[in-house]
Order: C-alpha cells, then sequence, then structure tokens
C-alpha cells in the first residue's frame, strides 16, 4: 500500500467531486437505511431502482475511470508489462484485503465492495489497451457469461439464497460497470467539453434505455431478470451505469468547465479506500449509539455527526497531503 505525500500532482476536480458525492452516498445510504424510519429510496430493492442501488456502480464506475487514467500514464512511464504487472498485483492486493477484511472464514461473505472491484479489476485487466470497442465488447461477454449462467445453470436461486452482490461471480456482472467507466475517462481524455457532455449524455440515455428493455422484455421471468443489486442480472448494471454517465455531467461542468466545487465532497473525494474501511468501522458502532426505531429526525441527526466524524479523518490527510491507495 503507498502513501503519496506530495500536492503537486495534478488531480481532475470533477473526479474527487464525484468520488465524493459517492462517499456521501454511502454513507447516508449505509447508515439511514437500517432505519425503518428512513426513506426507501435509501434501502435496497429487487423489483426497482433506488438512490441506493446506485451507490455500488458509481464505485465501480469511477474504478474504470481512475485505473484507465493509471494506466496509460503508467504505460508512458514504465512500459506496458510493468504497467500490467502492477496493476495486476493492485487488484489482487485488494481482493485479498477484502477477504481477510470481510471474513476469510466464511467465503459467502467475501463478495462485497472490496472483493467485487478487485476480481472485477482482474477481469478487466486483459482488455485495458484495447480500443472503446473492445473493452464494451468484453463488458457485454463477460455480463452475457454471468446472466446465462444466472439464468440456466441455477445459479440465481442459489446466489439469491445464500449470497450477496451477486456472489462469487457477480464480478463478471459489476465488471460491465467497471469497462463502461474506461469509456467515460477516454471521452474525458479528449478535453473537449462539448465531446464530454454529448457523450456522456448519449451513453446515459442508450444504457438506461437497454436496462429498462432488458428488464421489460423479460417479464415473464422476472425472477431471474430483476433489477437487483443482490442478483446482479443485467438490467442492473446496464441500467445502472447509464445513471452513471448522466451523473457524472453536472460534476464535470461545476469542476472542471466553471471551477466550482461543492464543499467537502473534493476531500472525501481524496481518499475513497481509507473512508470506505473508516466508515465500515463506524457501522459497527451503529446500534450502540442510536436505536434502531428512532424517529427519521433523530436518525438524521445522529448521520450529520457520522459524516462529520469521516470527514475530519479525510480532512486531515488531505491537509497533510496524504493520499492511501494500492
Amino acid at each position: 500500500m503507498n502513501t503519496s505525500t506530495s500536492q503537486s500532482r495534478q488531480r481532475i476536480l470533477s473526479l474527487d467531486q464525484f468520488r465524493g458525492f459517492t462517499i456521501f452516498g454511502m454513507i447516508l445510504v449505509n447508515f439511514l437505511g437500517e432505519f425503518p424510519s428512513a426513506p426507501e429510496a435509501l434501502k435496497h430493492h429487487t423489483d426497482y431502482m433506488t438512490f441506493a442501488d446506485l451507490i455500488a456502480p458509481l464505485f465501480l464506475f469511477m474504478v474504470g475511470m481512475g485505473f484507465r487514467l493509471s494506466l496509460l500514464r503508467n504505460q508512458a512511464q514504465l512500459g506496458l508489462v510493468r504497467t500490467l504487472a502492477m496493476a495486476a498485483r493492485r487488484y489482487a492486493l485488494l481482493t485479498l484485503i477484502g477477504i481477510i477484511y470481510y471474513d476469510p472464514l466464511h467465503w459467502t461473505q467475501w463478495w462485497d465492495a472490496l472483493v467485487d472491484i478487485g476480481f472485477a479489476g482482474l477481469l478487466a485487466l486483459p482488455l485495458m489497451f484495447g480500443n472503446a470497442f473492445v473493452r464494451v465488447a468484453g463488458a457485454v461477454v463477460y455480463m452475457a457469461v454471468y446472466q446465462g449462467l444466472f439464468t440456466g445453470a441455477g445459479y440465481g436461486s442459489w446466489t439469491l439464497a445464500n449470497s450477496f452482490d451477486g456472489g462469487p461471480l457477480g464480478p463478471l456482472s459489476w465488471v460491465f460497470c467497471l469497462l463502461l467507466g474506461t469509456v467515460a475517462y477516454d471521452l474525458i481524455a479528449t478535453r473537449n467539453a462539448r465531446k464530454i457532455v454529448l457523450g456522456c449524455l448519449v451513453w446515459g440515455v442508450l444504457l438506461c434505455g437497454a436496462g429498462y428493455v432488458l428488464h421489460i422484455e423479460w417479464t415473464g421471468l422476472k425472477e431471474f431478470w430483476p433489477y437487483s443489486q443482490r442478483a446482479m442480472s443485467s438490467p442492473y448494471p446496464v441500467f445502472a451505469t447509464g445513471l452513471c454517465f448522466l451523473a457524472y455531467v453536472p460534476f464535470y461542468l461545476l469542476s472542471d468547465r466553471w471551477r466550482l466545487q461543492i464543499p467537502t465532497f473534493g476531500v472525501m473525494g481524496a481518499n475513497p479506500l481509507v473512508l470506505y474501511i473508516l466508515h465500515t468501522a463506524y457501522l459497527d458502532l451503529h446500534s450502540t449509539i442510536i436505536p434502531a426505531e428512532s424517529s427519521l429526525p433523530a436518525a438524521l441527526t445522529a448521520c450529520l455527526f457520522f459524516y462529520l466524524g469521516c470527514y475530519a479523518v479525510a480532512r486531515y490527510l488531505y491537509r497533510n497531503g496524504i493520499f492511501v491507495k494500492i
């Protein structure tokens, strides 16, 4: 794990703001979602999309954006072979950290964010230097393989009963979000505002439409093709990735074009790994701090302090130029 202490490295403001928004959403959903008084939009569902269902795809999408950026930069500096080796090591290590962090003795509990990102990164790696068509085609093939096993081999029934986030085969579906995130970075790399905005809007609308059609066309098999983070069947990652493209546009316009920033988001977005681990540690104290049956105003107040506690750590790291990454 590397710790960068240089603030001279040029950062893309919109990506930090976008990550900060995602971390804000993660904290909001994971904290408030436990309260019966919280709005349904902050809870996961299996038959329609909510704000809560968008958070994990946003993370995978942003990982894809950063992955493409770092690979191209490292290739120019270190060469192809060393760049590939470093990337493979990074995502294998992230997978291992996730397994240890979640529960190394119970393999059905491994399939959460860190492990899903790690495995998805390894699956994406062979395609990362291909053009956009190759990466999108690879994403579709991976997802189709998952959907075939989910629907035709009984895997769907098993994972819904025994695991979550698609279980051990879930990264085949999660990698769709990651690889499409690399396409978003390609748009950013053009530095052409019109191409970036129009490209994100077009991809967003097309993917949302495709996800909707996949869901509607298979109404008779709805139990196998739901909008469900638990199931990870194809309508969910496709529709959610479309929303990711659309959600990035306002952050690009605000930060990279108009040089405006939403308070706290830039700081929170600079150290996503630290904030993810820190917030899960805080969540372990959830039930001892405030009862689950608390009113919504009480839950919101507790959530505010929870967020500020995370922000205090993020602010310290940011002010000292510390950016923790694997």
